[in-house]
């Protein structure tokens, strides 16, 4: 497990548990004591409902049989005695009223008397004897449930038909503005009235509830099922009447404001952990990322990259640590930037220091070439120069004594040529292995030198097809040299491009200009071919004496070597580029 995973844990447990501990705690608490305060308002309810039924109805019983005691029934004319019954009915709000003899026979109706169709007590009044009221089980009438009451009187039996429908008004006011439903009921169960919330339909009271009431159980609201549906309810007696009132709701609707206290409260408590928890993670995030920046840069420095740097601004002793952790970053990279400093300048004078052993080497080696060329030629010229000399004066004699139409003739020439040709390269030697002294130099006029060179060459060049293309600077300066050594030069390079192409043809192209080398000025000649090219394999070796890569034999390969010694006689250098295929370039650079 992470560092992070386990500060987050510790942070988590040390908010979250206490604070669902108590958050439990608060809401099973305040939810048993609002559950308790809806069961006693349950009660309450049931209880004063009991009682203002019993006072209304136990108080006009009190009222009628004080009204009927005052009055002397057996001395009243019929309609006085008629008067009398219209004045009980109407304080009774009866529907209907009637004085019933000693034979069972009514005296005097006061009326709809179809009303009590027999259903006053009237021998239980009889027994009570006069003052008393009772009254008869609750039934059905059209005017509604009605209540039949009986009075003994000095004359016979006051019976009425009082309708309870006043007593459904008094439940209302009861009830008040709750919820819950409220019904009264007989000592068989039977409904008397009720009073039930605006827009919920009207229903008897529950089965259960119905049976603890008439059987005499305790009130106090409790908890009761009906067709799976729980319920609320608590009931209470109705005074001396046997009747009982019973105040149900459903138990979602009764506990409903317990349980959005107890939604909220757990949703409170749930916020509140989460913060908890979103804060714990965070600061656990914070105090990590830090020490992963500071184990990144450590893995950083480790790898070579010491310019990694922790980004903390935080005053606390992990800001103290990454502030040293930079600090020391800093002087490894000085002290590392310093050693690369001095390994670079090391390589730089090595590498400086073996270029210029690579140049003295090469320079030593060609000089110890041409030295010994020099040496070797020498002593061949001497040797072989002498009996040529002989050889092309005799032939010459000959020549001169024979016509031309003679058959020894053309072989005389034959020989005169071939003895002339090694003369000439038994001349390129001597003139290669020769010490000289240094070329006598002259001002020259190097594009007029380009001119006089290819005038030389111009047959052969256009035989072979070669396009010749001058492009001379007009403001090339003049340059001090041999003009008979450069020269020679010029014809070396142009014949090698000639030859380069013999069999193809192409363009040839002289250019002259001026060039600047670190302050100096000098004059630029380049012969540029479009043969065949120079493999890069042979490229370090073109200088080289008797070293040729052309078909044919032809000087031997000293053309480039003495180039090269004359160029150098003169403190110039010569410079070749060149691509297979594509041509090659051979520039001298002369001092001007």
């Amino acid at each position: 497990m992470r560092l992070f995973h386990k500060i987050a844990l510790v942070l988590v447990a040390a908010a979250a548990i206490p604070l669902g501990t108590v958050g439990f705690a608060v809401v099973s608490t305040n939810q048993r004591a609002l559950e308790s305060e809806v069961r006693a308002r349950f009660d309450q309810t049931a209880r004063h409902a009991a009682e203002a039924v019993a006072a209304d109805v136990e108080g006009r019983a009190r009222q009628l049989a004080q009204t009927a005691a005052m009055i002397t029934w057996d001395k009243l004319e019929p309609d006085e005695a008629r008067g009398a019954l219209e004045l009980l009915r109407r304080q009774a709000k009866a529907a209907a009223a009637a004085l019933y003899g000693d034979d069972g026979k009514i005296l005097v109706r006061s009326g709809d008397v179809e009303l009590l169709s027999g259903r006053a007590p009237r021998e239980r009044a009889r027994k009570e004897g006069p003052g008393a009221i009772v009254f008869s089980t609750p039934y059905s009438a059209p005017t509604g449930v009605t209540l039949a009451g009986a009075m003994a009187v000095r004359r016979g039996v006051v019976a009425l038909a009082i309708p309870l429908e006043p007593q459904a008004l008094r439940l209302d006011e009861v009830r008040g503005d709750q919820q819950a439903r409220v019904a009264l009921v007989d000592d068989g169960g039977k409904a008397i009235a009720g009073s039930t919330p605006q827009g919920q339909p009207a229903r008897p009271a529950s089965a259960p509830v119905v049976s603890d009431a008439v059987s005499g159980k305790d009130g106090h609201a409790r908890r009761y099922v009906e067709n799976g549906q729980p319920l609320i309810a608590a009931f209470a007696p109705v005074g001396g009447l046997g009747w009982s009132v019973i105040v149900e709701e459903e138990a979602e609707r009764a506990f409903a404001a317990p349980r959005r206290m107890r939604t909220l409260t757990l949703l409170v408590t749930g916020i509140a952990g989460l913060l908890a928890m979103l804060i714990a993670f965070a600061f656990a995030r914070r105090l990590t990322a830090a020490l992963e920046r500071l184990s990144a840069a450590a893995r950083a420095f480790g790898r070579g990259k010491l310019d990694a740097r922790v980004e903390l601004e935080t005053g606390d002793e992990v800001g103290a640590l990454a502030q040293t952790f930079n600090q020391m970053g800093g002087e490894l990279q000085t002290s590392r930037a310093e050693i690369e400093k001095w390994n670079r300048e090391l390589e730089a004078r090595v590498e400086e220091r073996t270029f210029e052993l690579k140049a003295a080497q090469a320079q030593l080696v060609q000089a110890q070439k041409l030295a010994a060329l020099g040496q070797l030629g020498a002593g061949v010229a001497h040797e072989i120069n002498n009996p040529l000399g002989g050889v092309l004066g005799h032939v010459q004699l000959l020549l001169a004594d024979r016509p031309s139409d003679d058959r020894d003739y053309e072989a005389l020439q034959c020989i005169d040529e071939a003895a002339r040709k090694a003369s000439h390269v038994v001349q390129n030697l001597l003139r290669f292995s020769v010490q000289h002294k240094d070329p006598v130099r002259t001002p020259i006029d190097a594009n007029k030198l380009v001119r006089d060179t290819l005038s030389l060459t111009q047959t052969l060049l256009a035989e072979q097809k070669v396009a010749v293309a001058l492009l001379l600077d007009p403001a090339v300066p003049r340059c001090r040299a041999d003009a008979g050594q450069i020269g020679q030069v010029l014809l070396n390079l142009v014949a090698n491009a000639r030859t380069a192409m013999s069999n193809t043809g192409g363009a040839l192209t002289v250019r002259t200009r001026k060039f600047e080398n670190n302050g100096a000025s000098e004059v630029a000649i380049s012969v540029e071919d479009t043969g065949r090219g120079i493999d890069p394999a042979h490229r370090d070796r073109i200088f080289e004496p008797f070293f040729t890569t052309k078909d044919e034999w032809s000087n031997v390969g000293l053309g480039l070597s003495v180039s090269y010694r004359i160029i150098s006689e003169h403190g110039g250098r010569i410079e070749v580029a060149s691509e297979v295929g594509q041509g090659s370039t051979f520039t001298v650079y002369l001092p001007s």
